[in-house]
């Protein structure tokens, strides 16, 4: 059986609408210009990304945060899956909205994105050339313009090389509340409880098609979960058989955090020959978001 090296690499790249909304122009520029320079450095075959954004502007122009990304990465294939939108969700809470709404665009949305330098596959016949598919993970009943309500979804693919790995990014639930300062107990257990549920679900969608059949697959995102977390510990790792690729640098990925929340793993453990992971951890990342990148290469079979 044939041995594929790739490179992976997650980042969070913090809220991409400030990318365009939130920053005087030079400071715009600046960020862009780093993450330019962050993305040709990290040479990643495989990015996921998550909290990226476009909107259409009042000419009916698209402006995507991917597309800096894939000139600088030379990513001759990308995908971008929607979580949430002005024109499907508009919410005055949402300062981005309103900003868009007097800014006259016809829509804006977030969400995440994969970037690769090999082909999609359709899932079900990697031989035939095919398009990510973007699934809900979670979906309230209304939203409120807040993470609490943030829609939640994971993207999937499958590459069109041998062995042809199925590739999943998500981004699951964080409360308010959750996190250090005014850290409200209730309300670590009621996220850590979603994103138990979420990752249920998504266990659910490939148990079948991906882990029953033995089939790799690399999943990697923002989990905002530590390791230890029952999502991970006891889901994804004991019950599943994912493999959690640890970096060799074992710091925060998150300046709200002090453990690691954003991982990278593999399924399964036999069809991994080796791997080396880091946490990309220097000014450059810093200047990019307030999530680290995180990156892994991996020899599969």
């Amino acid at each position: 059986m044939s041995i594929l090296e790739l490179r992976v690499a997650s980042l969070n790249i913090s809220g991409g609408e400030k990318i365009f909304e939130e920053f005087s122009h030079a400071t715009q520029q600046s960020r862009r210009e780093a993450l330019e320079i962050l993305v040709r450095h990290l040479n990643a075959d495989l990015l996921c990304l998550q909290e990226v954004s476009q909107y259409i502007d009042a000419g009916g122009v698209i402006h995507k945060s991917m597309d800096p990304i894939t000139h600088a990465g030379g990513y001759t294939f990308s995908f971008f899956g929607e979580t949430v939108s002005m024109q499907t969700h508009l919410q005055v809470k949402k300062d981005v909205m309103v900003e868009g709404i007097f800014n006259d665009w016809h829509n804006w949305s977030k969400g995440n994105a994969i970037h690769s330098k090999h082909p999609f596959s359709r899932l079900g016949d990697p031989a035939q050339p095919g398009s990510p598919r973007n699934i809900p993970l979670y979906q309230p009943v209304r939203y409120e313009g807040n993470r609490d309500t943030d829609p939640r979804f994971v993207l999937l693919t499958r590459l069109k090389i041998s062995p042809y790995p199925f590739v999943a990014n998500l981004h699951l639930t964080t409360l308010v509340g959750e996190r250090l300062p005014g850290q409200v107990p209730a309300r670590v257990e009621q996220s850590r409880t979603m994103r138990y549920v979420q990752i249920e679900r998504l266990l659910d969608l490939v148990r079948i098609h991906v882990l029953k059949r033995n089939e790799p697959m690399i999943l990697a995102g923002d989990f905002n979960a530590t390791p230890e977390e029952a999502c991970i510990s006891d889901l994804l790792e004991s019950e599943a058989g994912f493999v959690r690729l640890v970096p060799e640098n074992n710091e925060p990925t998150h300046a709200g955090s002090e453990q690691v929340i954003d991982h990278i793993f593999f399924y399964p453990a036999e069809r991994l020959v080796d791997y080396n992971c880091w946490i990309e951890s220097g000014d450059l990342s810093r200047r990019v978001s307030d999530h680290l990148p995180v990156v892994a290469d991996l020899r599969i079979n």
